[in-house]
């Protein structure tokens, strides 16, 4: 009797120690926390901003991008965006108006910061090419351009598929042609806000394992 009591608290001892330093276990499956899995995703990006060019001209901003997510930490994908500008009196010898109308894009990266929280920070940068359309009264122009177009976004998580977007950003060009006395290139600031529709964590549960996975 003492040998099977002795044995029963033995067993008894045994089972506590796997159950708290094993994996637990709970409705066929093994949960544990293997933090070195990359996550991935997938997104759709929309935005509006406005903004200036060369300080003073006012401009509207349209644009819109895919993006891979990795980790929640890392964008890439690429971005396009459209501009239009009324530069209010720019021929100063006919006194006339001149619009300005552009596209450009190219690869998009964005470095998250502080992704485990609801609320992040990010720097967004787009490097690409466009095209600028000019027509004012008595003149009209056409050119090809570089851009460069970094910012600083803070972003919002409003549910697990759709991620808000409210930041500025500073738009660097190459020199443009339509009003070569008067407007040298498409440089300025915009302020603007969008929204990531997708999914930024594709794939099967990491953290969970089927329990025949590990018994073969």
């Amino acid at each position: 009797m003492k040998t099977s009591t002795k044995l029963l608290l033995l067993c008894c001892l045994v089972y506590n120690f796997i159950g708290h330093s094993q994996k637990k276990e709970s409705q066929g499956y093994i949960e544990f926390n293997d933090r070195k899995n990359i996550l991935h995703g997938v997104y759709l990006g929309f935005d509006v901003a406005y903004g200036k060019i060369d300080g003073k001209n006012n401009t509207s901003i349209f644009g819109i991008k895919v993006a891979y997510v990795a980790n929640q930490k890392m964008e890439l994908g690429i971005a396009v965006r459209t501009l239009f500008s009324g530069l209010t009196e720019i021929d100063k010898t006919s006194g006339g108006d001149f619009d300005l109308q552009g596209i450009y894009g190219g690869l998009h990266v964005e470095n998250v910061f502080f992704n485990n929280k609801k609320v992040k920070l990010s720097v967004p940068v787009l490097l690409g090419i466009g095209y600028i359309d000019g027509s004012g009264d008595f003149t009209k122009s056409t050119d090809m351009m570089g851009v460069l177009e970094p910012g600083i976004n803070v972003l919002y998580n409003l549910n697990k598929y759709i991620q808000l977007e409210g930041g500025i950003k500073y738009r660097f060009s190459t020199p443009i042609d339509p009003v070569p006395t008067v407007l040298d290139n498409i440089n300025g600031t915009s302020i603007g806000l969008g929204a990531k529709i997708g999914v930024f964590n594709l794939g099967k549960n990491r953290y969970k394992k089927q329990l025949h996975d590990h018994q073969n």
